[in-house]
């Protein structure tokens, strides 16, 4: 019976974490298609932007998942998760030679949107 239950256990922890990963996915690429869009990137602009946007979220997963074990403190939590922005930040306001108070903006309303994609 224990077998039976921790083998369940597993499947629905293997199965959230899958969804998460394809949810984070989808958040990606529509933010990415939506820059895309906004400053004319091209495809290896495109892949660039994917790239950094996947490192950031990576960043802020494990500051999460380090903040909810007790590994770090709240503080810690915000260093990197800013860091982890501003190094986001950098690599669009280069893909795109934008300035930060341009693209203010896009991020704001990214962000809103984002909220929505499912």
């Amino acid at each position: 019976m224990k077998k039976i239950i921790l083998i369940l256990l597993l499947v629905v922890s293997f199965s959230a974490t899958y969804g998460q990963n394809k949810f984070q996915e989808r958040q990606n690429k529509y933010f990415v298609e939506a820059a895309a869009k906004e400053y004319n990137l091209n495809e290896a602009q495109q892949k660039e932007l994917t790239e950094l946007r996947t490192t950031m979220v990576v960043a802020y997963g494990e500051s999460q998942k380090e903040a909810k074990a007790g590994t770090i403190t709240k503080e810690e939590k915000k260093a990197k998760n800013g860091e982890a922005s501003k190094e986001f930040n950098n690599g669009v306001i280069k893909l795109t030679g934008k300035n930060y108070k341009e693209l203010a903006p896009f991020f704001k309303r990214m962000r809103e949107e984002l909220k929505e994609v499912k």
